[in-house]
């Protein structure tokens, strides 16, 4: 994660809005933010942090932090962060929490979006997580890339669980976590394996000698089953010839007694048959008939009934024509006079609407005599204002054929504008010019006053350095050599005879070494590597000041090159710009002539618009005049032609009257005229309505009457055809009891009474002659075949007992041959399958030994914390690269069994002591060591291009010399694309670093941000 800008706003001591462009920043490779204490440079990373994961350091989610992070003095905090991830991708991140105006310490939930910037475009996506998109949790940011104050020895004393945990996430170790897994798949096979085993409990007795057995046993019982089946054969045919007899005999005596049955049926047969034929006859001769005379009868009785109640209908017809006809008459002679009454009706209602048009007509009269006089009053304001609108007209010309030129002015005031810029640009470039040449000049006589030579400083500084670190190396080793000699001394005087040494465990010492005082050899030594150590801290500060001086030079010398570029561009624009002043009345050096003109316009123009103004408004006048002249003598027209009309209906109405006079209703009130005319109007159509009703009554009873009659005409007729059908069916009737069996008609209606199933009976009468028939051949035929037989029941019985005898024999050597087969069948598939069985038991027992040394070596995370021990000694190794130099290879840093950091110190014999033992400019040396390590490890495993790296802490503890090797390995990282920004109020790291941040608090505006 490289962050490309912060704004931030409202946020602990930022009251103002502040933004940091970290562009430039990155670009060096190696920056600083740098302030007084509280000046509010830590609060810059916690924006960074609480604006991707919405935590910080100092406060959590309980303390109030939306209140307390806001400044004071604010009402609303803002921060927005744009990064690059390791993908180089770009993403915004803002949060942004305001202050209830009604309760100063309710501040509400931040608004939390993330952007993500695609095509130029900022697109806010669905969720704010921002771990997928950084690759790491808020945890482990503040631990490799972001390190907050107080935090910056937290990797080194974590806990073995707790860095695991840490290395498992940035390196994606939980790959390698397989314990679920393999214990899935163990717990699965030990299932399988059990239900394998259980299977093979059941095939215990099954073998190849237990099936050899049983087919021995097999072919023994089919050998006995064939013999038994042959003679079981002979008996069965035997016993078939006996059988068949027998049944032969006993169905001649069933036989001969169902025909003895049939025989004493034949007669009740007969009388059921002479039942049937008696009972067709009347059905075929008579029951047709029989229903036509019935049917007539009912119809009969049916039309009598409604010939009654049709001539009651007519007669009451008849009576209301009557009634009716009798109304008719009476209210005629009305009718008759309707015509005149209605003429008399239409009179009336011309008259009242001449009493109102000659109302009408003297209400327009009225209105026509007001309008012209307002035409005539409207028609003089139109003249005066016409005048005015003329005299207008004339001076507005005559101000604007007065006025100067607009565009003239304005291009001229354009051209006075630029010239004026390019002067003013002429005279700073010259001054920026000229403090650029100051600069320089000084910057190089300080550099000839310190004798640097640019040429000669790198190579001169590289040797010197070379001899002294190659010098304190030597001495570091003559001090450790030292060191042992008198520590061996020390062994040697405590040497006694009959006790061990403690180094070989001897118990006898023949050759004791003798006493050496090196003490004064170890004081001239530490001199020397104090001595060597101040010419290399020297050295160090020549090249840090040198280096410096030459990046100022460098850019004061490029500034001022841009600076020249600039005068010529601006000299040549200049001169290009003079040649466009075309204006013979104006002076290109004197600018009065022009601001007159310009004062003179602006006056004119003044004057124009007031002119122009007072032209619209008579204009306006004018138009509202002209519109109600227009809408006077209009509605002045409309009035007339309304009265022109009026009078002729008039006219037209008194020529129209018949029987009424105009002169015997002019003087009467129009009330009594309308009365008399809704009067006669009711009356008149009463009249209609009432004659129309009864004439329209009148018809339909005629209709009625006439069609009543039709119909008890056509039910009479009805009767009388039903009378002549009833008597020709008695005669047909008569008739046909003569030709038939019968005597009377009742003893045909009983006969058809008994309603007999003809077909069945029939049907019945042909069954009984076959069955009759039939029997009677078979037995003749039967009779013939058992004319030389003799049955005999006792060698019948003998018979069959030998063959029930064989049968069961038979029976239990077929059910032994196929319970021996399935046996065998069974015996052979269930050893097959044991055969499986067996070869899947030793290839599950085979899989089941090795998923549990799997098991064995995944468990508990075991795998995952040797492959994370893997990574931390490959960490360590990497730390030591740096560790090393900054200790002047005094100290050096392992992992031990626990997997836990230790420190191996070279002064005390290379013995290893606790990480906890350091000072605390040691424990910034292992940790930045350790930081810079674990984040080179986090690149190359996202395989960023760059990576980012904050220090919030530590420089304070370091005394000069480790200062400058802590800066040297900083500035090491730019040529391996490292980017790394530290935070201090230490002033010497603020004039070491070429480009930096300065925060300074102001009581009123609070904290500023300024670029050096």
């Amino acid at each position: 994660m490289i962050p490309l800008k912060l704004i931030v706003e409202g946020i602990y001591s930022y009251q103002e809005r502040q933004t940091i462009d970290f562009s430039a920043l990155t670009e060096t490779g190696l920056f600083g933010i740098f302030g007084a204490v509280g000046s509010g440079k830590s609060s810059i990373l916690e924006a960074i942090t609480y604006a991707l994961y919405g935590e910080t350091e100092r406060l959590n989610a309980r303390d109030k932090r939306a209140y307390n992070m806001m400044n004071l003095k604010s009402n609303r905090s803002y921060i927005e962060l744009d990064f690059i991830n390791f993908e180089n991708r770009r993403f915004r991140a803002t949060r942004e929490f305001k202050r209830n105006s009604k309760n100063f310490e309710d501040v509400k939930s931040p608004t939390v979006v993330l952007y993500e910037n695609i095509n130029e475009e900022w697109i806010p996506l669905e969720s704010s997580n921002v771990q997928p998109i950084i690759g790491l949790s808020y945890e482990n940011f503040k631990r490799t890339i972001i390190i907050p104050q107080g935090q910056f020895k937290e990797f080194i004393e974590l806990g073995a669980k707790e860095r695991t945990d840490m290395m498992k996430e940035i390196f994606q170790l939980h790959r390698f976590d397989l314990q679920d897994k393999v214990a899935t798949l163990y717990k699965k096979n030990q299932s399988e394996l059990d239900q394998l085993n259980g299977q093979l409990i059941g095939f215990e007795e099954i073998n190849g000698d237990r099936i050899q057995a049983m087919q021995d046993k097999l072919l023994e019982e089919r050998k006995s089953f064939i013999q038994v089946q042959d003679s079981n054969t002979i008996l069965l045919e035997k016993f078939q010839a006996l059988k068949n007899l027998k049944e032969d005999f006993l169905e001649l005596h069933k036989m001969k007694t169902r025909f003895q049955q049939l025989t004493n049926q034949r007669a009740e047969k007969e009388h059921l048959r002479q039942r049937m034929i008696r009972f067709e006859e009347a059905w075929t001769n008579f029951y047709h008939i029989l229903q036509a005379q019935e049917k007539l009868r009912q119809e009969q009785v049916h039309e009598q009934g409604r010939l009654q109640h049709e001539e009651t209908k007519a007669n009451e017809i008849q009576k209301l024509t009557q009634q009716l006809s009798l109304q008719l008459q009476q209210i005629r002679p009305q009718y008759d006079r309707l015509a005149e009454r209605r003429i008399s009706e239409l009179d009336l209602e011309l008259i009242l609407q001449l009493i109102q048009f000659s109302a009408e007509i003297k209400v327009l009269k009225e209105s026509a005599e007001k309008g012209r006089n307002f035409v005539l009053e409207t028609k003089e304001q139109q003249t005066q204002c016409k005048i005015s609108i003329r005299d207008t007209e004339a001076l507005l010309l005559d101000l604007k054929q007065s006025r100067p030129s607009a565009n003239e002015l304005m291009e001229l005031g354009q051209w006075y504008t630029q010239q004026q810029s390019i002067l003013q640009r002429e005279v700073e470039l010259h001054q920026q010019l000229l403090e650029l040449e100051t600069a320089i000049a000084d910057l190089k006589n300080n550099l000839l006053s310190c004798g640097f030579d640019a040429l000669e400083f790198e190579s001169k500084y590289n040797s010197e350095l070379r001899t002294l670190e190659s010098r304190l190396t030597k001495l570091n080793d003559e001090k450790a050599h030292l060191l042992l000699q008198q520590k061996l001394t020390q062994f040697a005087e405590n040497l006694s005879a009959g006790s061990p040494c403690p180094l070989c465990g001897a118990l006898e010492h023949p050759a004791i070494a003798e006493h050496m005082d090196i003490s004064q050899e170890l004081a001239d030594n530490q001199k020397a590597i104090t001595e060597i150590t101040a010419s290399i801290k020297s050295r160090t500060d020549q090249k840090f000041e040198f280096e410096k001086l030459l990046l100022q030079l460098q850019s004061l010398e490029a500034q001022k090159n841009d600076l020249n570029v600039k005068s010529q561009v601006n000299e040549s624009l200049k001169s290009s710009h003079l040649l466009q002043f075309t204006w013979t009345d104006y002076s290109s050096t004197d600018t009065s002539i022009y601001t007159q003109k310009k004062q003179e316009l602006t006056k004119i123009e003044t004057q124009i618009v007031a002119t122009e103004h007072m032209l619209t408004n008579h204009q306006l006048v004018l138009v509202d005049i002209e519109k109600k002249l227009e809408r006077a003598n209009k509605r002045l027209n409309e009035l007339e032609v309304d009265e022109v009309r009026k009078q002729t209906q008039i006219n037209q109405n008194m020529g129209h009257l018949k029987h009424l006079k105009w002169s015997d209703y002019q003087s009467l009130e129009q009330t009594s005229i309308e009365s008399e005319y809704k009067t006669l109007k009711a009356e008149n159509l009463q009249i209609e309505q009432h004659f129309n009703t009864l004439t329209e009554q009148l018809n339909g009873l005629n209709s009625q009457f006439a069609a009543q009659n039709s119909l008890v005409q056509a039910i009479l007729e009805r009767i009388d055809k039903i009378k002549a059908e009833a008597l020709q069916t008695e005669t047909t009737l008569g008739q046909l009891l003569q030709t038939s069996t019968f005597d009377t008609i009742d003893q045909v209606k009983e006969t058809l009474a008994e309603n007999l199933p003809v077909q069945q009976i029939r049907a019945e009468l042909e069954q009984f002659q076959i069955q009759f028939e039939t029997l009677k051949a078979q037995i003749a035929q039967l009779d013939k075949k058992l004319t030389d037989q003799v049955y005999d029941e006792e060698a019948f019985i003998a018979q069959e007992n030998a063959l029930k005898e064989s049968s069961h024999q038979l029976k239990v050597l077929t059910e032994n041959v196929a319970k021996y087969e399935q046996e065998l069948h069974q015996l052979e598939t269930a050893y097959k399958k044991k055969e499986v069985l067996l070869q899947q038991q030793a290839t599950l027992n085979l899989r089941n030994d090795n998923l549990k040394q799997l098991f064995n070596l995944f468990k508990g995370a075991g795998f995952v914390q040797y492959v994370s021990s893997i990574y931390l000694r490959q960490l360590c190794d990497h730390a030591n690269i740096r560790f090393h130099r900054m200790t002047r290879n005094q100290l050096s840093l392992q992992i031990n069994e626990n997997n836990e950091f230790e420190i191996i110190d070279y002064l005390n014999e290379g013995k290893s002591r606790s990480v906890k033992t350091l000072s605390g400019g040691q424990a910034f040396q292992v940790s930045l060591s350790l930081a810079l390590a674990l984040a080179e490890s986090v690149q190359s495993n996202t395989k960023a291009t760059k990576n980012f790296f904050f220090i919030d802490e530590g420089f304070g503890t370091q005394d000069i010399a480790s200062v400058n090797i802590v800066f040297e390995t900083l500035l090491d990282l730019q040529k391996e694309n490292r980017i790394v920004g530290i935070i201090s109020h230490v002033e010497e790291l603020k004039e070491r670093i070429p480009l930096s941040l300065s925060i300074e608090k102001d009581e009123e505006r609070g904290s500023q941000i300024f670029i050096n």
